[in-house]
């Protein structure tokens, strides 16, 4: 019995009964799935089986395997922090890390991030469409998945007919195309920090950063605890209070994009240097936490004031 058939009879018991695959097994579907070999009822129901059964560490080793053997990279950038965000985006509050990235580029440091439009199951908004709407130079270097990984993103149709969070969903974010060395992840839930973390050692990342904040993304919550783990060190809880900091207390919006660039646009340009302008130091101050030029968060606020 070959591993494609194989996996397929461990996926298709009662749920209870339901096996975990081994790695190779998960590899060699997903490069069924990649390569066109299979139906889209086939796919569809190997990405439910895997959603109700929950996916192991092991599982996603082999669908990221199986995605960047086919990948097409761009040219790398081993020094850069990659912002592995959440694909789906924002569709409930507001960006600032357009001008935290801002501010950090006048420390010097660089930044990549991948992505794709209208994902499931949010198809929310974008960092890459807040920034390239507002027109501003920034050290962040983009590269859209259908272009990186054609394969992968010709499923984007079913998956968005399937409209549930995937498997797909979480392995897309390591996916690292420009190689870097450093990351910092974005999760919604705090029980996926361990399995990001593991998953992180065995891809051999110098460092990571894995932040549960602001709707499932990097930016920490301007109103309550964020918590961030780094490599090596147990999860740290984050809390605004204790920063000294005069923080928006309200960031829900309904116009994701055109809310985003008029406060990010007002940070940049000077022209809000209030509570939203401390978010964007916040903010800023985490990512240096994650670059590792800082031993805190708190530093990190430190040094992005002292060069403003």
């Amino acid at each position: 019995m070959d591993a494609l058939t194989k996996a397929f009879k461990k996926l298709t018991k009662l749920r209870d009964n339901l096996q975990d695959l081994t790695q190779e097994e998960t590899y060699e579907v997903f490069r069924s799935i990649l390569e066109g070999k299979l139906s889209d009822i086939k796919v569809s129901a190997f990405l439910t089986a895997m959603r109700i059964k929950g996916e192991t560490v092991e599982e996603l080793l082999g669908v990221f395997k199986s995605i960047r053997e086919r990948m097409e990279f761009p040219p790398s950038k081993p020094e850069a922090l990659d912002l592995a965000l959440n694909y789906d985006g924002k569709n409930r509050t507001l960006y600032i890390l357009p001008s935290a990235l801002w501010l950090c580029s006048k420390l010097g440091l660089d930044f990549t991030n991948h992505f794709a439009l209208k994902v499931p199951t949010k198809e929310g908004v974008t960092l890459y469409e807040v920034v390239k709407a507002l027109g501003v130079e920034l050290n962040v270097h983009f590269c859209d998945q259908k272009d990186y990984a054609p394969d992968l993103h010709r499923l984007m149709p079913l998956r968005r007919e399937l409209s549930f969070r995937s498997l797909i969903n979480t392995v897309e974010k390591f996916l690292n195309p420009f190689r870097t060395k450093r990351v910092v992840v974005s999760i919604f839930h705090k029980p996926y920090f361990e399995k990001n973390a593991e998953l992180l050692e065995l891809l051999g990342f110098e460092d990571y950063t894995i932040i549960k904040g602001l709707e499932g993304g990097i930016e920490p919550l301007p109103d309550r605890p964020t918590y961030v783990k780094k490599k090596g060190k147990e999860i740290e809880v984050i809390d605004p209070k204790e920063l000294g900091l005069e923080l928006p207390q309200r960031v829900q919006t309904e116009m994701v994009l055109g809310d985003s660039i008029d406060v990010n646009r007002k940070v940049i340009e000077g022209k809000e240097r209030g509570a939203f302008f401390n978010w964007a130091v916040y903010t800023a101050g985490l990512l240096l936490y994650a670059d590792g030029g800082v031993a805190s968060v708190r530093e990190g606020i430190e040094k992005v004031l002292s060069k403003v």
